[in-house]
Order: structure tokens, then sequence, then C-alpha cells
């Protein structure tokens, strides 16, 4: 019996993900479970365009209005309208510091987007390259960075492509760990790639490896103080509240500075109260609002938090520690150790 199927219960699917899973990721997972190469790398070669990616990309959304035909010029604006907030918003929160360019990404999975010049900006690749560039400014020399929940592998590609040296840590459900592992072994064949069962999860692991994709369950074997900063993009906000002090323990028993966190201001509120009574704090350095999808969704309450972990007996007072949803403009100013 694998660890997986006698794992905790924290590290079950969430609710969300179990509905993608009974609705639409039954033949993805079926193409696991039987070991069907031919059928995963027909999905996978389309991944974008295919429901084996439902709830890392928009496939449900667009693909009656979108793929097969000729787009009609209502779902076109619409399709534009939201791209170019995007784009702006990106350009924004980076401080024009990028040119779209640095958006390009590699033609895996048959990507859809906005041709610009001749970049293709696909879709959610600004949301994953500021991920990636804010990740950068918090870390120094060679760092270890681990992802709770890191999708098709986006935000790690423009991470390692942009930062080489860094080593990469990805924890998620095994259907998405499965093609995050098709992605960055296709993007970066000359990294050594250390996947499940290939080796145990020790610290030498670690330092000789440039990227390890690990299911969730994995988590609990990473050895202590092994990164520099963890990283969740809206995968912690849908955790039930009596799961996630237990994913929050394992945060701070791995990591060694930072906690970057994208997700609702209400899960934000949760992760300083059930730290209190934990042996190390989450003391909140920085909060802003999140408003990448604002114009669809402007009462979502996202918000993006850079935490501290800290073991000392003398935490920062609440007093002195950031409200979440603070507005701060925090992309030209580096966070530094306390």
């Amino acid at each position: 019996m694998s660890r997986e199927q006698v794992a905790s219960a924290k590290y079950d699917p969430t609710p969300w993900w179990q509905q993608h899973r009974d609705h639409t990721l039954e033949p993805v997972m079926r193409a696991l479970a039987s070991h069907d190469l031919d059928i995963l790398q027909k999905m996978y070669e389309n991944f974008f365009r295919d429901e084996c990616s439902t709830g890392l990309l928009p496939v449900q959304r667009v693909k009656n209005n979108y793929f097969g035909h000729v787009i009609t010029d209502f779902y076109r604006r619409l399709y534009l309208v939201d791209a170019l907030y995007r784009l702006d918003y990106w350009k924004a929160e980076t401080s024009g510091c990028y040119t779209i360019g640095d958006l390009a990404g590699p033609a895996t999975g048959n990507p859809f987007g906005v041709a610009l010049g001749d970049t293709l900006v696909r879709v959610g690749s600004e949301y994953q390259h500021y991920c990636a560039q804010r990740i950068a400014r918090l870390l120094h020399g060679h760092a270890t960075i681990a992802e709770i929940g890191g999708g098709f592998g986006g935000m790690a590609y423009y991470l390692l492509r942009d930062r080489p040296g860094t080593t990469y840590i990805d924890f998620d459900v095994p259907e998405s760990i499965s093609l995050t592992s098709y992605y960055l072994l296709k993007n970066f064949p000359h990294l050594k790639i250390v996947l499940y069962g290939e080796a145990e999860l020790t610290s030498d692991t670690i330092r000789q490896a440039d990227i390890v994709l690990m299911p969730l369950v994995e988590l609990a074997h990473l050895p202590n103080d092994i990164v520099d900063l963890s990283f969740s993009s809206h995968a912690m906000s849908d955790l039930a509240p009596e799961v996630m002090p237990e994913y929050l323990c394992d945060i701070a028993r791995i990591t060694r500075n930072h906690f970057l966190y994208v997700g609702t201001e209400i899960s934000a509120a949760r992760i300083v109260d059930f730290s209190e009574a934990m042996p190390s704090q989450f003391i909140l350095l920085e909060s802003r609002q999140s408003g990448w999808n604002r114009h669809i969704a402007p009462n979502a309450g996202h918000v993006e938090c850079i935490y501290q972990i800290s073991c000392s007996s003398s935490p920062i007072p609440p007093s002195e520690q950031a409200s979440p949803g603070t507005k701060r403009s925090c992309w030209d100013k580096e966070v530094t150790n306390r």
C-alpha cells in the first residue's frame, strides 16, 4: 500500500478539487492508474485545451465558446477585455520593469492566449511571471523554495528560467504532479528532476536536485528547515479551517525564512490566529490587496501576504504587525530577514 493510501486525512483533496475529480478528471486519473502512456501523451500534448488540466486552467469555461470553431465577436472581445486587464495589472504591479517578451513561454501543451507582436501571452502567464519575480526578490544566493499546489508548473517555469540555481520543490495532488512533471521535464531536460519513488526525500536528495516533484503526503517527510521560502497561491484558501493548522505546522517546520501567501483575506487572518498556538509564529510583514481577478470577482477579497517564520520567544507584538489587506507598495523594496 502506498504512502498516499495510508496518509492523514489532511492530505486528502479539498472538496473543491474532489468536485473536479468527480466531474471531469476521471479520464486522466484512469489513464494514470492504468499507466496508459499513449493516452496520457495525447492529453498532455494538448493540456491547455484538454480536460486533464481542469482546475489549473479555464478549460471548462472557454472550450465551448473558443475551441473548435471560429470565435464569435462577442467572445473574442470578452477574452480581450480579460487579457488586457491582466496585462495592465501585471505592468502596474511590476512597475513596468519587464517587456511583453518576458512573458514568452514554451509551446508545450498547445497553449492559447493573445498574440502581441511576436509573443503569445498564454492564459495566466502574466500572473505566473509576477509570482516568480516576487519570489525571486525574496531570495538570496542559492535558494530552495517549496510550493504547495503548483498547478501545471507555470510559475516554476519562469522562476527556473529567470533564476538559475534555484531549487524548486512542489507538493500537489497526484494528477497535478504528473502534469507538472511532463511540463518541466519537457522544458528543462538539462536539470536534475527527482520524481516520487525515485529517491528518499532527504537533505542530500534535495541538495543534489534542481527540481523535486512530490504528492502532498510527502510534505510530512521533508526535512526540517530545508527551504528558504514556502509559497502557496490560492491552495491554502481551499483548506478547511480544521486542516489549515496542520499545513501551517508543516510550513513552519520546513521553512527558514518566509512564507508568501496569495488567497482570501479570511484565510490570511486565520494564519496569524492559528500560529499563535504554535511554537513557530507567522509574523505578518507585508499585506496588500491582490486585484488580478477584481474585474470579474470584485468581492473576492484576495490578498498577498508575506510572513516571517519566527521561533523567537518574543515575537513582534500584534500592534506592530501589518493587518491583512493593508495596501502597500512592496514591489520596489525587498523584505529583509528579522
